[in-house]
C-alpha cells in the first residue's frame, strides 16, 4: 500500500494494493470460509479467522492513513464465481448494509431482511465514509469475470437508476484484474459491474466493508475494530 492510494481513492474511488497476508492465511480463508458450488455467503464477521483478517487489514490501512485508527469492519461477504455459479452483475452502487435491528432513524431507508439479518440504506454521509476491501484468494484475470469500475463515479453521490449508464459513459470504465493476495479498495458509491466468466474457474473474493466516520444513528450488525 502506498501513500498514493489515498489520492487515488478520493479521486477515482478505487485502487489495487497488496494485502500483505501470508500464503498460509490465504489458504486457511479459502479452505474454511467457502463452500463448494456456492456463490457465496453473507455476514461472516462472526467467523474467527475472518474477524482476525479484518483486524489485520484495518491495521494495514490505518498504517498508511487510508482509514483512521477507530475504523471498524462492518461486513464480510464471500464470493466465488465458478462454472456452477457464473453470474453477471449490472452497473450499480453498493447501498444496502447490515444493521443490528430494523432501522427507524431519519435518513435510513429501504429496510429489509437478508439471511435473517436486518439491512438498510444509510444516509449519504455514512455511505461516503465506507470503504470496501476485496481480498482476492485466487488470481482473477480477464477470463474470470473480474470486477469493472467506473472511476470517479462515486463523486456524484447516490444515483438514480436512470442515471447510472450515463454516468458510466461519462466516467468510463476499468477492468480490475488482480493477483492472489491483492486487495481491491473501492468506495461503495463507485459504480461497478462484472460479466460472466468466459473461462469459469474459482474466483474467490472475501469482500470486507469498513466504516470510518462519526457514530451512526443506527448500530451496525457487527463492528470489528483494529484491536
Amino acid at each position: 500500500m502506498t501513500t498514493a492510494s489515498l489520492a487515488q481513492l478520493e479521486e477515482e474511488g478505487w485502487d489495487l494494493v497488496p494485502a500483505q497476508l501470508s500464503d498460509a492465511n490465504l489458504d486457511a480463508l479459502r479452505d474454511s470460509v467457502f463452500v463448494a458450488d456456492a456463490a457465496g455467503a453473507r455476514c461472516l464477521l462472526d467467523h474467527p479467522l475472518v474477524a482476525e483478517t479484518a483486524r489485520i487489514l484495518l491495521r494495514q490501512l490505518a498504517a498508511k492513513f487510508l482509514v483512521l485508527a477507530d475504523a471498524v469492519a462492518i461486513q464480510a461477504i464471500a464470493f466465488d464465481k465458478t462454472a456452477a455459479t457464473n453470474w453477471k452483475v449490472a452497473w450499480h452502487q453498493d447501498l444496502m448494509f447490515p444493521f443490528a435491528r430494523r432501522v427507524t432513524a431519519p435518513g435510513y431507508d429501504l429496510p429489509t431482511v437478508k439471511d435473517g439479518i436486518d439491512h438498510a440504506r444509510p444516509p449519504c454521509e455514512v455511505l461516503e465514509n465506507l470503504l470496501a476491501v476485496r481480498l482476492h484468494l485466487d488470481h482473477c484475470g480477464e477470463c474470470n469475470g473480474p470486477l469493472r469500475v467506473s472511476p470517479g463515479s462515486h463523486r456524484a453521490g447516490v444515483l438514480r437508476g436512470a442515471d447510472i449508464l450515463s454516468r458510466v459513459a461519462a466516467c468510463g470504465q476499468i477492468t480490475c484484474v488482480a493477483r492472489r493476495g491483492e486487495a481491491l479498495l473501492m468506495k461503495p458509491l463507485t459504480l461497478h459491474a462484472s460479466s460472466q466468466a468466459t473461462e469459469p474457474g474459482h474466483r474467490r473474493v472475501l469482500h470486507f466493508v469498513c466504516y470510518c466516520g462519526p457514530v451512526t444513528a443506527e448500530p451496525w450488525h457487527r463492528a470489528i475494530g483494529i484491536n
